[in-house]
């Protein structure tokens, strides 16, 4: 994916969706985990990660030919650099449920961010799309992706308002 008007495209990745993960996204130039500090070694290949889509590195050739349908995460675009697009995304890392408790918000999880994106209220919404400008979610069918934006305060979705919830 190169980089065009919007910036250039990020990979959030789902470690704990297939252990082959950390190897590629380590093999990237340019990647960085979204838990900071310092990490147990053990649990690394299971955490979220980020890193700079390029066309030539092996993660970008491996998710196009195998990653269909397997929820391995999310793609982004935007013109910040990997450690601004990083430090929107820790943001949204914890939600606070009902009941008090915070918990692990794995919006890395294209079922996830599409529900929510979908569901969610201008207010709960905007704020993911500070900086970055675009959200390539795969959708239920194989092969078939959201590519959701904001215009005007409306969420779209290739270029439609998206009404309601819609996975």
């Amino acid at each position: 994916m190169a980089e065009v008007d919007g910036g250039r495209w990020y990979a959030v990745i789902d470690g704990a969706q297939d252990p082959r993960l950390m190897a590629l996204v380590q093999s990237c130039a340019q990647h960085d985990c979204l838990i900071s500090g310092k990490l147990d070694p053990a649990l690394a290949p299971a955490l979220p990660w980020i890193a700079v889509l390029d066309p030539a590195e092996q993660l970008t050739q491996v998710w196009r030919d195998h990653g269909q349908g397997r929820h391995w995460g999310i793609t982004l675009q935007s013109a910040m650099d990997l450690l601004h697009v990083k430090l929107q995304l820790k943001k949204f890392l914890n939600a606070r449920l009902p009941d008090g408790r915070l918990v692990l918000f794995r919006f890395y999880d294209p079922r996830v961010l599409r529900t929510y994106l979908t569901a969610a209220t201008p207010p709960e919404r905007d704020p993911w799309f500070g900086g970055i400008t675009r959200y390539s979610v795969e959708a239920a069918e194989p092969g078939v992706y959201h590519d959701f934006t904001v215009q005007h305060g409306q969420l779209l979705d290739r270029g439609q308002p998206v009404n309601g919830l819609a996975a």
